[in-house]
């Protein structure tokens, strides 16, 4: 009877933990391969003599032979990564806490309601349709440690589940977050935009204050308060943001409620110059345009954000009801936290083949580890021994400040690669050649890294090894500014570029957007939205 037993538990567990048995037959090893394992693993035996089912995660993904690499992000880097790695070579892991990529670019005409949230969101899957595969996953969590000896990344779940993945090769490509440049209060009373939850957030709020200031017995300056908004950052996603606000007063608001549309104001503080990054021409062209839309353009540096008000340096007091905070990116507490070089302003400091870079003690001790998944924790001190920020001396885990250059950053001549660890986007940098944190920028180096470790898979050609440094080429910029108007700059802004402003530079913006779009339905979702919103406005209902 208990052979029948034995035997009827291992028929019903074939899909399962079967697979995995075969698997470790088949491919018992490392073999250049590694897979997620969770600290919580138990034995086929186990299993059979308790009769407990083990949890999916202990038994996929399964072992190939090929390498594995793990991915962390889901950013513009991590997206364009994916989309080009070729899935016949590389097991891959992702590991984002969101399973989408966001085009972020259009994120502040959801703000708004001119575009849906779903709109503006594409799924890892359909970027990457290989990660359905038993081999390869995706982990919605959020890395906490990275352990270049081990070879290992410790992660933890939304729900407080810490598990620890093995990688053959690391891509970093965990972005960055808004900078507050550490100015008391905005971390609590801001809104930031760097994704969709917090493009819903904006537009819940301000439907609210729309709805609150027409209460009855509202006092005038509680009113005004209610109804002014104040975005905080003159780059392109602001302007675009105050464009975007000047076309829902002027059609929606004006038509729904004529007296609190004339009330409405928006003001945009700058610190240094309006889209400081594009010609002086465009840039007077766009401050034109928002000022005859009735935007307020101050120069100034936020000293304070409290609940209700934004206060200046020179003692100016902007009482707000919703404050839109885009200044700039800084990097985040996972890449400061991660024992890698960082450069003045907190990037993970990486050569021009993109990898990461250590001082040449940390490198070598990374190198000459072997892998190993009983050990996961890196040992007291080496943590230390191998966070010497460039220069060599380690560094504070702190937000750069406001006047932190990149450019200050002492030259990696002494600096040795960490073996077999890639950093792509916003949460890295080349120290002696920074790049801006721009969307192009991550996508490019996304691209780069995906053809180098394609050939690396496949072997060099005649027996050579050949690599070629990452070279970027900068497109262009683009930012609308309300109504039909736009500005956009072709070309490197150093050298010859070709600069346009008005109607045409507003249809090339969408048609560019809209065909950068990973997926054909989600240019169809963002046509369809643009459409209905010409058509038949804005939808303002709050749920």
């Amino acid at each position: 009877m208990t052979a029948n037993l034995l035997a009827s538990a291992c028929a019903r567990r074939s899909s399962g933990a079967g697979i995995t048995l075969l698997s470790a037959l088949t491919y018992g090893g490392r073999q250049g391969s590694s897979v997620p394992v969770c600290h919580q693993q138990r034995d086929l035996a186990t299993q059979a003599g308790t009769g407990k089912k083990a949890a999916s995660s202990d038994q996929l993904p399964l072992r190939t032979g090929r390498q594995r690499l793990v991915v962390l992000g889901s950013g513009w880097a991590a997206a364009r990564l994916l989309h080009d790695i070729d899935i016949s070579l590389w097991d891959l892991t992702v590991i984002s806490p969101r399973n989408h990529m966001v085009f972020t670019p259009l994120l502040a005409s959801t703000t708004v309601g001119t575009l849906e949230p779903r709109s503006v969101a594409v799924h890892l899957h359909d970027i990457q349709p290989g990660l359905s595969r038993p081999s390869s996953g995706l982990f919605i969590a959020e890395a906490q440690s990275v352990d270049t000896a081990s070879r290992t990344v410790t992660c933890r779940s939304a729900d407080g589940a810490d598990f620890t993945v093995e990688y053959d090769k690391l891509a970093i490509c965990t972005g960055s977050q808004g900078s507050t440049f550490g100015i008391p209060g905005v971390l609590e009373n801001a809104h930031f935009l760097r994704d969709v939850k917090q493009a819903d957030a904006i537009r819940q709020k301000l439907i609210e204050n729309i709805a609150l200031a027409g209460v009855p017995g509202r006092q005038q300056d509680e009113f005004a308060r209610l109804l002014h908004i104040v975005i905080v950052g003159g780059g392109p996603t602001g302007v675009e943001v105050a464009g975007e606000l000047t076309d829902l007063i002027s059609h929606e608001l004006m038509r729904m409620y004529p007296e609190r549309a004339k009330a409405m104001r928006v003001t945009l503080v700058e610190a240094r110059e309006l889209l400081g990054s594009f010609d002086a021409s465009l840039r007077e062209y766009a401050a034109r345009k928002l000022i005859r839309r009735g935007v307020v353009l101050r120069k100034g540096v936020v000293h304070e954000v409290t609940p209700r008000e934004v206060v200046l340096k020179d003692g100016t007091v902007l009482p707000y009801g919703l404050c839109i905070w885009s200044t700039g990116v800084g990097p985040t507490p996972f890449s400061l936290s991660l024992p890698f070089c960082k450069t003045t302003v907190g990037r993970i400091a990486v050569d021009k083949y993109m990898r990461v870079l250590a001082p040449p003690s940390a490198a070598a001790a990374a190198s000459s580890s072997a892998p190993s998944t009983a050990s996961t924790a890196t040992a007291p001190g080496a943590a230390t021994a191998q966070a010497a920020a460039v220069g060599g001396s380690p560094p504070a885990v702190k937000v750069p400040g406001l006047l932190a250059d990149e450019g200050d950053t002492p030259s990696t001549a002494g600096l040795a690669p960490v073996p077999h660890v890639y950093a792509l986007g916003d949460v890295c940098a080349n120290p002696d050649k920074p790049l801006p944190a721009l969307a192009q920028v991550a996508e490019q180096q996304g691209r780069y890294l995906a053809k180098v470790l394609n050939e690396l898979a496949r072997g060099p050609p005649h027996g050579v090894p050949q690599q070629a440094e990452f070279t970027y080429r900068h497109l262009g910029s683009m930012a609308t500014v309300g109504g039909h108007s736009a500005v956009l700059e072709l070309g490197d802004p150093k050298s010859r570029h070709v600069s346009l402003a008005g109607f045409l530079s507003w249809v090339a913006w969408r048609s560019a957007y809209l065909t950068r779009l990973g997926s054909i339905p989600k240019r169809l979702a963002v046509a369809f939205d643009w459409s209905i919103t010409m058509l038949f406005g804005r939808d303002l209902s709050r749920w």
